[in-house]
Formats: structure tokens, C-alpha cells, sequence
């Protein structure tokens, strides 16, 4: 006997997962075929010390570029997997939402940061390689969480769920995973990862000066039109509009 799932008229149903977009699509596609790649080609060592990043090396040797390259290279197959499932599942959703080009602005950002924290962490232990875009996917969940908060989920076989909650459990079980193997460097990656997702979702409100600049330039723009009559009328009354 199926169970029923009553749904109120106002309960929204978040499309996760899918056919990817574009961009996802693209993501996708390099991280696999560079992974493919490095693997067939015997990991070479270069790799990991001038594209993964490192305090070593990033801060040692002043090779700053590491946690922007990092971000594009998996050196394992589990991560490779876990941050493909979550670039899947809700990058696709929030590709949807933003649209590409803001999404990958998104996603470079915040993996970029997050590996710089991982960077920064690594100063225990210098020669601690980190790479993958761990701090992009707590990210996309994190603006997942935010934007969806009360939407149902819906996976094969599972019951659906807010978006929030599953979110939240998503998060727990990451982090709580990084304390108990004591991975504290992949811990900080994922969490100013997730920090900087709330870059995209509250931006600061516009200042003062911007405001008198705006009805600076409205005013500039008023005098320079003509106003000629046409448009709706209501109670009889002829309204006038801008042209």
C-alpha cells in the first residue's frame, strides 16, 4: 500500500538535481575529465605541488595562484564524487535561479576562498595538500538552504523533505565527519566556503550617497524628456507619461 503525500496549495517543490544547465554541465564535465586524466597519466607529482595548494608551497614559494588552480583538480575519488553529486544536485537548482554567469561567479568565489582557508589552516602542518571545490559545495548547499527554505525534496525512494532540514542534516554530517577524522584543514575550507556563500545572499544595502546620486541622475533625466500625453486615463482624467 503507497503512502499519500498531501500537498497544501501553497507548498513549492525545488527541482534538485535533474538535467544539469550549462555551466553545471561544463563543471561537471572538467572536473571528471581532469580527474580521468591525472589518473591515466599515473599521478604525476607536479600536480599536487604546483596545482594543489599547500602552505608549503602556495605561502613558501609564493606560488599564489594554488587556490584558484586547487579548484579545479580532484586528487581523490571520493571527494571527486561527493563535490560532483552536490555540484549536481544543487548547482543545478541554483543555476536555474541565477543564471550561469552568476552562478560560476558563485562557485569560483567561494571554492576560491574556502581553499585560501584551507591555506591559512595548513600553517600547522605546511605540507598538507588540499584541492577540489569542497568549500564551492557547502556553499551551493548553504544558498540552497537560503533560497529554498521551505520547499520539498523529492529523491527516488525517500520521503521528500524541507530543503533546510535536509540541508542542515547535510551539514552536520559533513562537519561532524571532519571533527571525528580530525581533518581540520578540510574543515576550514568547508566552512568559510559556506561563509562566503553569504556573500551572494545579503548584500549590504546601498549608502546614502548612492541614493542622492540615483535621484541625481532621475531628475538629469527628467528635464531631458519630453512628456507628451497618451497612456491610461482614470476617472476621466488624462494621465501623462514619460517617453
Amino acid at each position: 500500500m503507497r503512502r499519500q503525500i498531501v500537498i497544501g496549495p501553497d507548498t513549492k517543490i525545488a527541482r534538485a538535481g535533474g538535467r544539469p544547465p550549462r555551466v553545471v554541465a561544463v563543471l561537471l564535465v572538467e572536473q571528471i575529465g581532469l580527474f580521468i586524466a591525472w589518473a591515466f597519466a599515473d599521478a604525476p607529482a607536479w600536480v599536487a605541488m604546483h596545482l594543489a595548494a599547500s602552505a608549503a608551497q602556495c605561502l613558501g614559494r609564493h606560488e599564489l595562484w594554488q587556490p584558484f588552480t586547487a579548484l579545479w583538480v580532484h586528487l581523490g575519488a571520493r571527494s571527486l564524487l561527493l563535490n560532483a553529486l552536490t555540484l549536481w544536485i544543487f548547482g543545478s537548482a541554483l543555476e536555474r535561479w541565477w543564471g550561469g554567469r552568476r552562478f560560476l561567479l558563485f562557485w569560483i568565489v567561494t571554492g576560491v576562498m574556502g581553499l585560501a582557508a584551507g591555506v591559512a589552516a595548513g600553517l600547522a602542518d605546511p605540507q598538507t595538500v588540499v584541492a577540489g571545490s569542497a568549500g564551492s559545495a557547502t556553499a551551493m548547499m548553504v544558498a540552497f538552504a537560503f533560497i529554498y527554505p521551505e520547499h520539498l525534496v523529492f529523491f527516488y525512494g525517500v520521503m521528500p523533505i524541507k530543503a533546510k532540514h535536509m540541508v542542515l542534516a547535510l551539514l552536520g554530517f559533513v562537519l561532524i565527519g571532519s571533527l571525528l577524522s580530525r581533518t581540520f584543514i578540510e574543515l576550514a575550507v568547508q566552512l568559510v566556503g559556506g561563509a562566503a556563500a553569504l556573500l551572494f545572499l545579503f548584500r549590504p544595502q546601498r549608502t546614502a550617497s548612492a541614493r542622492v546620486a540615483d535621484r541625481h541622475a532621475s531628475e538629469e533625466a527628467r528635464r531631458k524628456l519630453r512628456v507628451i500625453q497618451g497612456g491610461k486615463r482614470e476617472k476621466k482624467e488624462e494621465k501623462r507619461y514619460w517617453n
